[in-house]
């Protein structure tokens, strides 16, 4: 039997290269996921960080400041529209507003992939409807250009409201 919270496991998106957390997700989501000390906590409502370990210990990644994990699972979970994820990360204290190298922020990556209701989810937690990328685009221009005119509607809306 496999962890019923694999899909929505933070850990996991943000470290899916390295080949050690696959041993992870062997032993304990598709093994004794009753042991996940990550699986307990969020089954008692518990906040999860995105580094904490199926054992209980932290994952020290040198070299990464905390925001910069916090940011690629953000990123990674919105292309693979992943929506509880990100509703998940913004849970546990994602910062809506994290860019990434050029600049874009995730509701500029939602925007433009078009996906309405990880929009809709940004928006919901204060998402910058009017933050430029390093090339001076906001999300409502990343919409547009890429045809997604219901997520223009609830940018446009929503900046009238």
């Amino acid at each position: 039997m496999a962890c019923s919270h694999v899909e929505n496991c933070e850990l996991f998106v943000q470290f899916a290269l390295n080949p050690a957390l696959e041993v992870w997700k062997m032993h304990y989501c598709q093994g004794h996921f009753q042991e996940c000390i990550r699986f307990k906590r969020s089954t008692a409502g518990k906040p999860v960080p995105l580094t904490l370990l199926p054992n209980g210990k932290l994952l020290q990644a040198d070299g990464m400041a905390k925001t910069d994990v916090g940011a690629a699972a953000m990123f990674n979970s919105i292309v693979k529209h992943r929506t509880r994820m990100v509703s998940s990360l913004l849970r546990t204290g994602a910062n809506v507003d994290e860019r990434n190298m050029e600049g874009k922020t995730p509701l500029m990556a939602a925007a433009e992939l078009g996906f309405e209701d990880i929009v809709a989810i940004l928006i919901d937690h204060g998402a910058d409807r009017d933050a430029t990328d390093s090339y001076g685009e906001t999300a409502y221009e990343f919409a547009a250009r890429n045809g997604h005119e219901s997520v223009c509607q609830m940018l446009r809306s929503d900046q009238a409201a």
